[in-house]
């Protein structure tokens, strides 16, 4: 029994924790820092993935359609993102869904970026379309 009055109970077979490992971690041509907590790279699961992304100021992903629907969410600085209807400006807190099949560029708003990306199926350099 916890603290808080709780009966926990361990699963077995169940990895439930995990933890951001720098090591881990990928900088891409932009210089955005990259580290994957659960996908496919870090843990072999192919169904969903999560990521850390720190984007500079300026500078992000080009224009792209994924194969797979991504939700990103915004932690610290802002972060742009230009769709075909407009640019979002996307603050702490934000949560922004993409559809697989959306078109969209991202980049790091005027204090850069800091944010979570969810994707399922788990994010694959395959699943992705560059389109400049």
């Amino acid at each position: 029994m916890t603290a808080s009055g709780w009966i926990v109970r361990p699963l077995m077979g169940v990895r439930m924790l995990r933890r951001l490992d720098p090591e881990r971690e990928l900088v891409t041509f932009d210089g955005s820092r990259i580290v994957e907590v659960l996908g496919r790279v870090a843990t072999d699961n192919a169904a969903m993935s999560v990521a850390r992304i720190v984007m500079p100021v300026g500078r992000g992903q080009p224009l792209r359609r994924n194969r797979f629907h991504e939700v990103l969410i915004v932690v610290e600085g802002s972060c742009e993102v230009a769709l075909p209807t407009g640019t979002l400006v996307l603050r702490p807190n934000d949560v922004l869904e993409l559809p697989a099949l959306t078109l969209y560029a991202e980049c790091g708003g005027a204090n850069g970026s800091v944010a979570w990306a969810i994707c399922t199926p788990a994010f694959s350099r395959d699943l992705v379309e560059f389109l400049a």
